[in-house]
């Protein structure tokens, strides 16, 4: 569902911006379709997790390339969430930050996409991520999640306390905790006090689902 949400945000962002009768020109949507591909082909297994490549560069035609002019970060931010999920559907690690990255390519034809991957180690940027798509990053220092403006993930549901929990990165990974809120925090359908988070993990919120992202 959340692969779903972020090609209808691709869809979106062209339908904006770009006619919808010039269909031999590459869409959006397409990029990131070939980008799940690539990294499929690509991934391979590390020490403990099958891992994917964390750079990947996009080349486009000289003909395509001027028609993302004005919204290639928006496209390239949308590219790089599509990435994530299909990462995290798969069950990929990567070994470092993902960068996604637009070039323009004069041996390309209209319409054509030319796709290059790579594993680049670096230290991760570990992030907690909403339903919404809200992206959170994370740090040793606690964040707090509740219903009020001093917390720094706001959650507006009368569902939630005031001060429900707090996350932050540890050396071990991603802790959360529960600061005694009345409805609790619910990790995987279970309620918690603390624990430490992977990606697979479901957290929930009040009304909303957050998720880890490690990259």
């Amino acid at each position: 569902m959340a692969l779903k949400n972020v090609e209808s945000r691709l869809e979106r962002l062209f339908d904006r911006t770009l006619s919808k009768g010039l269909k031999s020109y590459v869409q959006p949507i397409e990029i990131a379709q070939r980008i799940a591909r690539e990294l499929d082909l690509a991934a391979r297994m590390g020490p403990r997790s099958t891992v994917a490549p964390n750079e990947i560069r996009v080349y486009l035609s000289s003909e395509d390339t001027p028609r993302f002019s004005g919204f290639e970060q928006a496209t390239i931010d949308e590219l790089a969430a599509s990435a994530r999920e299909h990462a995290l559907q798969e069950g990929y690690d990567f070994v470092g930050p993902l960068s996604v990255q637009i070039f323009e390519d004069a041996s390309l034809t209209l319409g054509q996409v030319g796709i290059r991957v790579n594993f680049v180690t670096g230290r991760a940027q570990p992030r907690l991520v909403s339903s919404t798509g809200t992206s959170y990053p994370l740090t040793e220092a606690a964040q707090l999640i509740g219903r009020t403006s001093e917390c720094a993930i706001v959650v507006a549901d009368s569902n939630v306390s005031r001060r429900h929990a707090e996350v932050w990165l540890t050396p071990d990974g991603v802790a959360i905790r529960d600061l005694g809120s009345t409805n609790g925090t619910i990790v995987n359908g279970q309620r918690i006090e603390a624990v430490l988070l992977s990606p697979h993990d479901d957290i929930v919120i009040g009304n909303q689902s957050f998720r880890i992202e490690m990259a």
